[in-house]
């Protein structure tokens, strides 16, 4: 009985670690513009607001960022090559849980209205 205990206790702890957090869900928005001139202008924008850059890596095309002021937000900035232009997608957590994507629909309106004044 004990060893059906302690392997039961195993059992459950060795499924509690092969368990990973789903990815958050994420919002995107195409604009037509170079996928490193979209990550500059991510990056610009997300700077403005108060992120602090972690990570941005061009040829990766991402940008990861946490907002200095509340503790446990972090941002995930993706440029992806499409058609035309370049795809954002824009994902998040805030402590540990998923962020509404329509939370981002500002930033991304902030990202595309910058490229467009760089015309």
């Amino acid at each position: 009985m004990k060893r059906l205990l302690i392997a039961g206790v195993l059992m459950g702890l060795l499924a509690g670690c092969a368990s990973l957090a789903s990815p958050p869900p994420t919002r995107d928005v195409q604009v037509t513009a170079a996928p490193e001139a979209a990550l500059s202008a991510g990056v610009a924008v997300l700077v403005e607001r108060g992120f602090v850059i972690q990570m941005a890596d061009a040829a990766l095309g991402r940008v990861d960022a946490v907002l200095a002021w509340r503790n446990g937000y972090a941002l995930t900035l993706e440029a992806q090559a499409a058609d035309g232009g370049t795809r954002l997608v824009l994902s998040g957590r805030q402590g540990g849980q998923p962020i509404d994507p329509a939370r981002f629909d500002d930033l991304l309106a902030a990202i595309r209205a910058r490229l467009e004044s760089r015309r």
